[in-house]
């Protein structure tokens, strides 16, 4: 079961908090996850107090912490979940991050950050996120959290956080995009680099390959045709990009994908199972 909120324009959070979600899931046998890069930057609580959640990115292995902070990554997460599990989720704008938390990108992008160590105040939200009784319980709490941290974001971090939430990739040079968001080139990469790990280039190409994604679920189109609304080259350089990401080619994704973008889903059984930690 899928719960979302999304955070109405008039809201106090509007510039911190996008929206919240949780998963809750009881099942025969064990799923496998893979979330492929989804450039979202959200706070995410493991609400398994039985068993631990299994996690791999790339060749390391771990578990994931009761509390962690998952952004733009470049590779996939994979996953294997409980019969039973439950996580909790509040995908936040980018500049709220850094000055909610202290962290930039690079302490966070293709790990799960155990935001308990720079935040201890959150062990203590995370406790009253698993007591509480349901969702709205739990997207009440979050926001009182955030109500009294919430940082006043300036003009240009409203900007940025409205170029990197967007849902279509506007065909923008990096000159272009540093005049649009007021800053000089050499200031946006810096400011990027701090946001999502990536450079001014890099970030215009992960913004193609988003909306990329996103046409693959809200369309029917075909690839040339998705290639060609997302401004790549042709379609050899969407599924060079693409798999640069995920690992997978497009074609393959399609066929794969379930209903919630960026997750690919599949039960495991027990035998199957092999994850050493380091």
């Amino acid at each position: 079961m899928e719960q979302f909120y999304l955070v109405p324009p008039h809201s106090p959070l509007r510039d911190t908090l996008r929206h919240c979600w949780q998963m809750s899931r009881q099942a025969a046998a064990r799923a496998h996850e893979t979330i492929i890069p989804k450039g979202l930057v959200e706070v995410i609580f493991n609400l398994n107090d039985e068993e631990p959640v299994a996690a791999q990115i790339e060749a390391r292995a771990f578990q994931l912490p009761r509390c962690f902070l998952s952004g733009f990554h470049s590779v996939p997460v994979q996953t294997w979940m409980p019969r039973r599990h439950a996580l909790f989720g509040m995908v936040l704008h980018p500049t709220a991050v850094a000055s909610l938390f202290r962290v930039e990108a690079a302490d966070f992008v293709n790990q799960c950050l155990d935001l308990t160590l720079a935040c201890p105040p959150l062990r203590e939200l995370g406790e009253q996120l698993l007591d509480a009784a349901d969702f709205a319980q739990r997207v009440q709490l979050v926001q009182q959290w955030l109500l009294r941290r919430r940082p006043e974001p300036t003009a240009q971090e409203r900007l940025l956080n409205q170029y990197l939430n967007a849902a279509a990739a506007p065909g923008l040079s990096v000159p272009a995009l540093a005049e649009q968001l007021c800053y000089s080139p050499r200031q946006l990469t810096r400011r990027l680099r701090a946001l999502t790990g990536m450079n001014a280039e890099q970030t215009l190409l992960y913004q193609k390959y988003r909306h990329a994604t996103g046409l693959m679920h809200r369309t029917d189109w075909s690839l040339t045709e998705i290639a060609h609304a997302c401004q790549f080259t042709d379609q050899a350089h969407f599924s060079k990009t693409f798999r640069s990401f995920t690992q997978l080619a497009p074609r393959e994704y399609r066929r794969r994908k379930s209903h919630l973008p960026g997750h690919l889903f599949a039960d495991v059984l027990e035998s199957g199972m092999s994850v050493t930690y380091k």
